[in-house]
């Protein structure tokens, strides 16, 4: 019996560790920095990260998305405190109703004061994210989709972030 059990171990030993030498951490990082003070409701901007190589290497091979999270900052140039929305969809919308209708929640901010900035940490960005699972399938399924930046009233923000994604991919 014992002898059975040892030599089942020693059997899995290797594939346990091929498995994990099979495998490796990517991070892939996106800019949201094309948004500022436009006197509309909804601002957006293309993403696609086939044009990042680590993505693109590895796209057919991601096993896992581990952590998304924002970092960077959000400066209010408007004349009232505002909330920054961050919403993802594959078709293009050009107003907020649509954009709210159809597209993914991602993230909401905490409420900005006028001329002030929100600067988001790693933690702090995560914390404020939604929908994650949503975006994670935006980025296994191809990488190319839409970020839309809406704020009450006219769009008076400049957003400098960071997208940071950590996925395990096989190698």
């Amino acid at each position: 019996m014992i002898k059975n059990l040892l030599l089942t171990v020693a059997l899995l030993i290797p594939v346990v560790i091929a498995g994990c030498l099979a495998s490796g951490t990517l991070v892939v990082v996106f800019d949201i920095a094309e948004f500022i003070s436009l006197p509309v409701s909804i601002v957006y901007q293309p993403i696609d990260l086939t044009l990042n190589s680590d993505y693109e290497d590895h796209k057919d091979k991601i096993k896992s998305i581990d952590t998304i999270t924002l970092t960077g900052f959000i400066v209010n140039r408007g004349s009232s405190d505002a909330v920054s929305e961050i919403w993802i969809s594959d078709e293009l919308y050009t107003d907020t109703a649509s954009v709210r209708q159809n597209a993914s929640l991602v993230f909401i901010s905490p409420s900005i004061p006028v001329n002030d900035t929100l600067f988001l940490h790693w933690a702090d960005g995560k914390a404020n994210m939604r929908n994650q699972d949503i975006l994670a399938d935006q980025i296994k399924d191809g990488g190319q989709f839409n970020v839309y930046g809406i704020a009450d009233g006219s769009f008076n923000l400049q957003y400098d972030l960071s997208v940071i994604i950590t996925l395990t991919a096989g190698l």
